[in-house]
């Protein structure tokens, strides 16, 4: 992780400490949820991290939420 991913990490929250892994599965569940407010942290989630449309469809997420995010991943 790069030092300004940790340096906002650190500023949010001082306990919270995540991983590549750890931000896959947590974007997993908050896709899930049917709030709007959970679907705009997984997207800050999946931009901060750069996560991909091939680490997202192996963690899980269904195809339809990947095409509907495709703008956004890579």
């Amino acid at each position: 992780m790069g030092k300004a991913k940790k340096r906002i990490l650190h500023k949010t929250n001082s306990s919270l400490y995540m991983t590549r892994e750890g931000a896959l599965s947590e974007v997993f569940s908050m896709i899930k949820k049917p709030q709007k407010q959970a679907r705009v942290q997984a997207l800050d989630l999946i931009t901060l991290f750069g996560l991909s449309a091939e680490e997202l469809s192996e963690a899980g997420v269904p195809y339809e939420n990947i095409k509907a995010l495709e703008s956004l991943i890579e």
